[in-house]
């Protein structure tokens, strides 16, 4: 019940708390014990029957069903927003217990999941945390759109809109491209590698190469180069569908396994542990899972990169950032 992104997502808040139960928890400490329970639940945004849904939603799970669309039988009750008529109630019931304009205050804040609901229940309220993060976050969600209404809605729009051009600018190129014009790469699967040490190949380390449960895997295909000690020894990838067609994992109980037929040599965890902590350890992209076809599960080989894109990525960052003295990068 909590809106997605959620400010955890730019700082990690260990109690951030629910938005729907915040909501509750602070009407029910306001409205007298004889308020009319149907009307607290409508406030609530719940407006059918969770506990009917939440059944049918875990007998798909064990079915192995997927939902068209909601699971529950009403639109997600954090995104609704208390009605005149909501508010009404509201009223009526605090004047019948003497609390006509009550002020609610959250001395430790944190995220404001409780100050974010009062305001949406129509209280006047005071937060505070110590946490100057916190701060920023009840600032941004709760005071300014209060203040800016629509306005900084549209500025949010603007921004965001020319923080995406400018990240699809900067990383199409490291990524393969789809197949379908209207497929949108939502997943990427990647595997970590070292080097082969008797043969210098690049190696992906999985313990299988198994995507879906309908036998849909991945047959590595290692490209040998001019043989032993070439260092462009790699492996692309080939997105099979039956089981038997998958290759072998290349990494068990620790060790690995050269995947490359001239050589098949046991590559000792202690190398691998060796070569990660000297920072050598890489990664690869070897499947991709596109929007258009997430219901199928269809997956995408990925194309072979002469360079890690990662690393491409990183380089081209780190270059082209323009920060404040607090590293802080600015979009105008």
């Amino acid at each position: 019940m909590t809106p997605f992104p959620a400010p955890n997502r730019l700082h990690v808040w260990w109690a951030r708390r629910p938005l729907v139960a915040s909501r509750a928890a602070v009407l029910a400490s306001l409205l007298p014990h004889d308020a009319d329970r149907d009307r607290f639940m409508h406030a609530l945004g719940i407006h059918g029957d969770p506990v009917a849904s939440r059944k049918r939603i875990d007998m798909a799970r064990r079915q192995g069903e997927r939902f068209e669309g909601e699971a529950y039988s009403y639109e997600r009750a954090f995104k609704y927003i208390p009605d005149s008529e909501d508010k009404k109630f509201i009223n009526d019931a605090l004047s019948r217990s003497e609390r006509t304009k009550p002020v609610v205050l959250d001395t430790t804040a944190g995220g404001g999941s409780i100050p974010f609901e009062a305001i949406r229940l129509g209280f006047e309220t005071i937060a505070n945390d110590l946490n100057p993060v916190a701060s920023l976050i009840q600032r941004a969600t709760i005071q300014y759109p209060l203040l800016f209404g629509n306005k900084l809605v549209n500025e949010f729009r603007r921004i965001s809109d020319k923080f995406i051009k400018r990240r699809e600018e900067l990383l199409i190129p490291y990524f393969p491209h789809e197949p379908d014009a209207n497929a949108i790469p939502t997943n990427f699967i990647w595997a970590r590698t070292v080097r082969c040490p008797y043969c210098e190949g690049l190696v992906p380390l999985s313990p299988n190469w198994r995507l879906a449960p309908d036998g849909t895997g991945v047959r590595l295909k290692p490209h040998l180069g001019s043989g032993p000690g070439d260092s462009t020894r790699h492996c692309t990838f080939e997105i099979v569908e039956k089981v038997k067609d998958h290759s072998n994992g290349t990494v068990s109980d620790g060790d690995g396994t050269c995947p490359y037929t001239d050589c098949a040599r046991i590559i000792d965890g202690d190398e691998i542990k060796r070569q990660a902590q000297a920072g050598g350890m890489g990664e690869q992209l070897f499947a991709t899972l596109p929007a258009s076809n997430a219901k199928s599960g269809r997956c995408v080989a990925a194309t072979i990169f002469s360079i890690n894109p990662m690393s491409l990525i990183n380089t081209e960052a780190m270059s082209s950032m323009k920060s404040t003295p607090s590293g802080i990068k600015l979009i105008s």
